[in-house]
């Protein structure tokens, strides 16, 4: 396979003006689940066959789970005001430097962990929970 994404560049930015992802909150190693259910309209009528709604899901989302390595002490912080006070923020996922392939989403972080080894970096192991339709190449 040629050309795969290399998720050693993983960065997570938060949005912080008007139209501009300019906040590096950290490099992270990430896991990016998408949610959905098929949506279950089944009745006595479908003699126990299982009907779904064609072209629907119920409960669609994205969350991003993974370790972060903060870029600063600010985005450490930030990270914890938004999860503590469980506000949201605007998110970008940048996987290879070019836009059309980020991911772009509107999230809480939650679940933060944190690993604070002696005289290594501190790293977060966290969840951010999509808010609204996740964009893939496409800014909010």
């Amino acid at each position: 396979m040629a050309n795969e994404i290399n998720g050693t560049t993983c960065l997570l930015y938060r949005k912080t003006g008007p139209t501009t992802y300019t906040a590096l909150v950290g490099q992270l190693e990430i896991s990016a689940t998408v949610l959905g259910n098929a949506i279950d309209v089944s009745s006595k009528d479908d003699n126990d066959f299982v009907k779904l709604i064609p072209d629907e899901l119920g409960g669609k989302g994205q969350n991003v789970t993974g370790n972060i390595i903060y870029s600063s002490d600010a985005e450490f912080r930030a990270m914890r005001e938004l999860a503590i006070a469980g506000d949201s923020a605007k998110f970008k996922i940048d996987f290879t430097g070019n836009d059309v392939d980020a991911i772009y989403l509107i999230g809480i972080p939650t679940s933060m962990a944190d690993a604070l080894p002696l005289g290594d970096k501190v790293s977060t192991s966290l969840t951010i929970l999509s808010l609204s339709t996740v964009h893939y190449g496409d800014p909010l």
